[in-house]
Parts: C-alpha cells; structure tokens; sequence
C-alpha cells in the first residue's frame, strides 16, 4: 500500500521530516528498539522506534540508517515519547543524506494506533482488489458469451488493466488498444512461448510499454500467444485478472479445432461447472438459445450417439440450442424451458430418430443448473436402460415426503460407505454400480454403457459386494443401493 495513505490519515497526525518519494510502498508497521533489528525484518515496513538504544556515536548511527536502507525499510517513524521531547538533530541530518524516509510519530499517537491504520489500510485495499477481479471476471465471462467472444475478451481485458492486448496464433486473431509495431525481438519471443513445451509467459521492455507475454492453448500443441502492455507493470490483481482471461481463452480455443469462438460450448461448460453463474450473465446467454418462453427458466439434456454409422457433431440446430457441449463422447446442453412437457418430448423424440438417446431434466433457474445437470445425466442412465427418451417424472417422488434432503443424503453415504469417497476409485465403482443396476444385472449391456470390458464389471460388483457386504442377488440390497445412489450428492466434499 502508498505510504501517502499513512501519512493523510488525520487521526495519526504524522509530521514527515524526510520525504518519501510519491510511489514509495508499505508492507507493513512493525516496532524495535534493537541496534540492529534487519534479521526481523522483509522489507517495506513502517519501522517504528522510540529511540531507547539509538546510537549517539556519529559512526554508529549512520550505519544504523545505513543498515535499514540496505534493508529495504520503506520509512522510520521516530516517537518522541518516552525517551526523547524532538527526534535527535543528527538522525534527521543522517536520514536525509542517505535518503531515509523519516516520519515524526507525536506523542498523543500510540504505536499501536499506528500499526493498527496500517492493517486498516492492507484490508480495505485487499478487499477493493478483491471486488476488482471479481467485477473484472463477471465482465470478461459476458464477453466470452458474446457474439465475438475472443474481440470480446481483449477489448475487456484492455478496457480493465487499462492496456492494449492482441492475440497472435498461426494469424492474428483479434486486437484493442494501440497496439504498437512489434520488434524482431519481440517476435522471436512470440515464436519461443507459442511453441510446443515453451515458457508459459515472458516479458520484454518495448518503450514506454512493459509487455507480458502469456501462451494460450494445452502445453503439448503449438499455442496462441497473449500480448499486452502498458508503462505500469502489473500487480498481484492484475495477473490474476490476466489468468482469468488467458483460461477463457483458453476453453474458447478448445472448443473446436477449426473455430477459435465457440461461445456456445464455452458458455455450456461455464454454467455446468458446478459453480453458482453469476446472475448478470444470464440476459446474453438467453441470445444463445432457441425459443422458450420462460427464458428465466432453463433444463438440462444429456444425450449419446445410438444410430448407426459415423457420429456426427452435434448440432445446434438439432438440439435447439447453441449452448451445446459436445465432448467427442457425450453430448450436454442448456435448453429453455419451453413451458410444456409436450414440447420436450418431442424435442427427444426428433433426437431419437436422428439417432440420438437423450434425457432432460425438470425446470430449474438459472442458479440451479449444476443439479440439473445431475438429474439429466442419472436420467441418461435409465434412458439406456429402458431404451427410450426421458424426462422426470411430474409427480412427486414419494421418497421425498418421507425424508428431508440432508436425510436422504447422509443415509446415501452410509449406505454406499467407502463407495461414497471423492476418489476415482469410489468414482468407478459407483458409476459401475449405477450402470449394473440400470441395466437389471446384465454384464454385456452395463459393460457396453461404461466403454468396459464385462469382465471389469464383474470384478468390479464383486469388489463392491465385498467392501459393502452385501449379496447383489438380493433384490432389498439392490433396491436400497439404488436408492442411495439416487440420492447421493456427487458434488459434496
């Protein structure tokens, strides 16, 4: 923080004696009567003393200045109580032939008060810094689902860390801001962070600009290369603002091979993250999507390629909706609710015969996605098999009036016991688990589900009969297993 923000503070009425220059910083207030007190110290502090064992010595006491300088002391704060009425004639000369900041602390202003403003000031600045960057992530997310979402994110990110910014991949992919003629030397440090297993940023002089490189894309591939300067370097919050942008970009450049701005896919993966979208983001992401008119309500479909032939990408026409995330493996999208049951089945229906097996889930807000998007891949599960398209079921789930959410989920974990952990084994297990009993036992249709070998799921439900003790040829054990997976949060920690 600016010592400047110390110094106004009128309920510490510090007198400067020996001025600070305008960008001098504090790490910290921190207060010693040692000769020497540099081994205790990092660096940018307030060093507050009230001269108990200053020296008086005319060699000792440069050296004492002297030390603290070589220290990085930012400034020294010299009270004039108890020990002395002024600050010593020799320190002030002392101070100011080596250029020690040092301030006059008056004696109706304890230290304590003096550490305490410092520490008031380190968390109003981290507080503000930490609305900074959210505001800044908010912002450059609603660039990313925008019609020009790689533009979007570098006029963003320029507009925030007051810079210019411009993307370099195999051609420019996009420019804001004055961007400068850039030197051989810069463009040898293009080619060295854009290639394959290079640095993952760099940084060069280009006068009056710093300018910091970042690679964008997966490490093992040739990548874009992220360019932006600016005369001031950047702090902790602006590279941590810089990261959100690069990992946009990021997605944005994974989400097809051929096209940099898939909004569509991006925006699908943001919202199914798991993490609660932020409400503003909700009026652009309604531009994504077809129909609907309850566009504040939305739904979740899982689907799988079942037809015959090739699998084809996935369309957004054909879904509905560009907010489409296709992973080569399965399809997920965010749908508008269209307000009746009618509508969507035949939306799966449509699907199904395109080759298509889906599920969607019930009616959710936005806030609520990342359920939905558990409810609609349980639901796929079913789906397969019973061999149809699905939606839940409107009635209500008699369970659910039997027990309370918590309930049902802390009986779901101690029924599952070690298959409830967060590990990837406990993940398979489940997931074989889920798969054996959709598919009422069958070896051959749940290994076909899970992309497994039959013989993998029948060691698989052995181990589980063993780590449960339980006999899964009991239809009880099999109907309460059911009913904990069911109901048990993949998310919880």
């Amino acid at each position: 923080m600016p010592l400047r923000a110390i110094l106004t503070r009128r309920d510490l009425a510090l007198d400067t004696l020996v001025p600070a220059s305008p960008d001098a910083g504090v790490r910290w207030a921190t207060v010693s009567e040692l000769v020497d007190p540099t081994p205790y110290l990092l660096g940018g502090e307030l060093l507050l003393t009230a001269g108990t064992n200053l020296p008086e010595d005319p060699d000792t006491l440069d050296r004492y200045v002297s030390t603290l300088l070589a220290a990085e002391v930012t400034a020294l704060g010299f009270g004039v109580t108890p020990v002395y009425d002024a600050v010593p004639a020799a320190l002030v000369e002392r101070c100011r032939v080596h250029g020690l900041p040092l301030l006059l602390v008056p004696r109706e202003t304890p230290f304590v008060a003096v550490s305490q403003a410092v520490g008031e000031e380190l968390e109003h600045r981290r507080l503000a810094d930490q609305r900074r960057f959210v505001s800044a992530g908010r912002a450059l997310t609603r660039a990313a689902v925008g019609n020009t979402p790689v533009q979007g994110v570098l006029e963003t990110l320029s507009s925030v860390l007051g810079c210019w910014t411009t993307l370099i991949g195999a051609r420019p992919l996009g420019r804001a801001g004055r961007v400068p003629t850039l030197s051989a030397e810069t463009g040898e440090l293009v080619g060295k962070v854009g290639a394959a297993g290079g640095p993952l940023s760099a940084k060069i002089q280009v006068s009056p600009d710093r300018v910091v490189l970042h690679a964008v894309g997966e490490h093992t591939r040739e990548r874009s290369v992220l360019l932006l300067g600016r005369p001031e370097p950047l702090d902790a919050t602006d590279r941590a603002i810089l990261g959100t942008a690069v990992a946009l970009l990021g997605l944005l450049s994974r989400s097809q091979s051929a096209v940099v701005d898939d909004a569509g896919r991006l925006a699908a993966r943001l919202l199914l993250s798991g993490s609660e979208p932020d409400t503003a983001s909700f009026p652009p992401l309604r531009a994504l999507l077809s129909g609907g008119d309850r566009t504040d309500v939305f739904r979740v479909l899982h689907a799988r390629w079942t037809g015959r032939g090739a699998r084809p990408t996935a369309s957004p026409t054909l879904f509905r909706t560009r907010l489409v995330d296709d992973t080569g493996t399965s399809v997920r999208a965010v749908l508008a609710d269209q307000g009746s049951r009618e509508e969507h089945l035949a939306l799966l229906d449509e699907l199904r015969a395109s080759g298509w097996l889906a599920a969607v889930s019930g009616p959710v807000s936005g806030t609520g996605l990342a359920t939905a998007d558990r409810q609609a891949a349980a639901l796929l599960v079913r789906a397969h098999a019973t061999d149809r398209p699905l939606l839940p079921d409107e009635a209500p789930d008699p369970f659910d009036t039997l027990f309370e959410r918590e309930a049902a989920r802390t009986a779901a974990r101690t029924l599952l016991g070690p298959l409830a952990g967060p590990g990837e084994t406990a993940r398979t297990l489940r997931a074989t688990l889920r798969a054996w009993l959709a598919r009422h036992g069958s070896w051959d249709r749940a290994a076909a589900d899970l992309g497994a070998h039959r013989n993998s799921v029948r060691y698989r439900i052995g181990r589980i009969e063993r780590d449960l003790g339980v006999d899964l040829s009991d239809p009880e054990q099999r109907m309460r297993l059911w009913f904990a997976l069911s109901r048990f949060d993949e998310d919880a920690p």
